[in-house]
């Protein structure tokens, strides 16, 4: 797992695992591991063009695109606590 610390911008994101504590996964095409952003549970986050929801356990859920990926926009300042903005949309 890398976590995001800084600004980052993502492409290929195959899918997104986020849960309600603030914490989200990006999958990333060709990578081994998850990139991990780590909000505060009000922290200011928004897809767009998601195709299927699907639960996973009690407060996580996964999030696919409707095109074949997400591009990702990521504020973050520290590796925890960050407040946003995260902005994705389907590619």
């Amino acid at each position: 797992m890398a976590r995001i610390s800084e600004k980052t911008h993502l492409d290929r994101v195959e899918h997104i695992l986020a849960s309600g504590t603030g914490i989200l996964d990006f999958a990333v095409d060709g990578e081994n591991q998850y990139y991990t952003w780590s909000g505060t549970e009000d922290a200011d986050w928004s897809v767009d063009g998601v195709s299927k929801v699907e639960n996973v356990e009690e407060d996580r859920i996964i999030l696919y695109p409707e095109g074949d990926y997400f591009v990702c926009e990521i504020e973050a300042d520290s590796e925890e606590n960050n407040s946003g903005d995260v902005t994705c949309y389907s590619k």
